[in-house]
């Protein structure tokens, strides 16, 4: 199953822990991976409690941007790093679920390479269930998900 979490609205990484944590409890191996670091550690203890793997970027997705960021290409190369490494897990220590939240932030923003995710995510094991949040997802990525969940902001009223 590839499930997708996206748009402007809260509530896409609460959607994936949930999944995670429901995966968890029925003796799933979770390996779940934060490209944006919100530094929510009640929602790390939740997962690590649950015996879900947790991997994290190493410096805040949301504060890197062209005009901040001088080293982008050092920057792509730790997320590109931080990927590589998720799929290699999974793949070689028999996870049965892989959360990537944030990975299409990391997408929109240049840090990782579009080509990349769609091959991962089209070449997925049967067996692997993929949880993706983000922002903004390109079209092509829309046919290769089973579930796709789209969260709106709201205006409230006054």
């Amino acid at each position: 199953m590839l499930a997708l979490y996206y748009g402007d609205g809260k509530g896409k990484t609460c959607c994936a822990i949930g999944t995670a944590l429901r995966a968890s409890s029925k003796d799933k191996k979770v390996l779940f991976v934060e490209f944006i670091r919100q530094n929510e550690l009640s929602d790390r203890k939740a997962l690590e409690s649950a015996y879900i793997t947790v991997s994290s970027a190493p410096v805040d997705l949301e504060l890197m941007t062209d005009s901040l960021n001088e080293n982008k290409a050092q920057v792509g190369k730790v997320f590109r790093e931080l990927f590589d490494s998720a799929v290699v897990t999974v793949l070689t220590r028999k996870f049965d679920m892989l959360v990537l939240d944030g990975v299409f932030d990391a997408v929109e923003k240049g840090f990782l390479l579009e080509t990349e995710v769609h091959d991962f995510l089209s070449n997925a094991p049967d067996n692997l269930d993929v949880i993706c949040t983000g922002v903004n997802v390109n079209e092509i990525f829309m046919p290769l998900f089973s579930n796709i969940t789209e969260l709106c902001a709201t205006q409230t009223q006054q």
